[in-house]
């Protein structure tokens, strides 16, 4: 064998090895593992529960962790929603003109699913924003950290912008700016 096969052998071994690591490291991780029991299921209610109690006990460095993980895992849940669509242009539409797409096919199965997948999405996105709120909260009240704190909510403000179909979306945009303001 030649030093010149031997060393694209080395390469190829090095980047096979390191394509392996990355792959492990962001596909097969679980972002729960290091988590309390309480909150192995991150969109659960009892972690919700859990996060209310660290947070009254004053434990924010575990409650903002959780809460990353959770709008993460929400953000993911959303994206499968959105791919479960058979009418993917309701994803571009506003809440009213959605329900008035969504009204003469209710009765059919497409219809229905697409229904009841844009209020499950619906939710998911409110549950990013709720989540973020709290995180932006405690970044800004506690960690002082002005930046991390002007990130999350803008993050929360680029899920809003991506899911136009969500009610009462002004008003959320309202309050997002009322958020950014109060930290400026």
């Amino acid at each position: 064998m030649t030093k010149k096969k031997a060393l694209i052998y080395l390469i190829i071994f090095i980047v096979a090895v390191w394509g392996s690591a990355i792959f492990r490291y962001f596909i097969l991780s679980d972002p729960a593992k290091n988590l309390s029991p309480e909150c192995k299921m991150v969109v659960s209610t009892q972690c919700q529960q859990y996060v209310l109690k660290i947070s009254a006990e004053k434990k924010y460095e575990e409650a903002v962790k959780i809460q990353k993980v959770r709008i993460k895992e929400n953000k993911s849940i959303l994206k499968f929603y959105k791919s479960k669509l058979s009418d993917k242009s309701l994803l571009k539409m506003n809440t009213k003109e959605a329900e008035n797409s969504l009204i003469p096919r209710i009765d059919t199965q497409d219809g229905k699913k697409d229904y009841y997948l844009l209020k499950t999405a619906e939710f998911t996105v409110k549950d990013i924003l709720t989540d973020s709120f709290a995180v932006s909260q405690i970044q800004y009240s506690e960690f002082k950290d002005k930046k991390a704190a002007m990130k999350t909510l803008k993050q929360a403000e680029k899920v809003l912008k991506q899911n136009t179909y969500i009610s009462n979306r002004d008003e959320l945009f309202k309050l997002i700016e009322k958020e950014m303001s109060e930290i400026k």
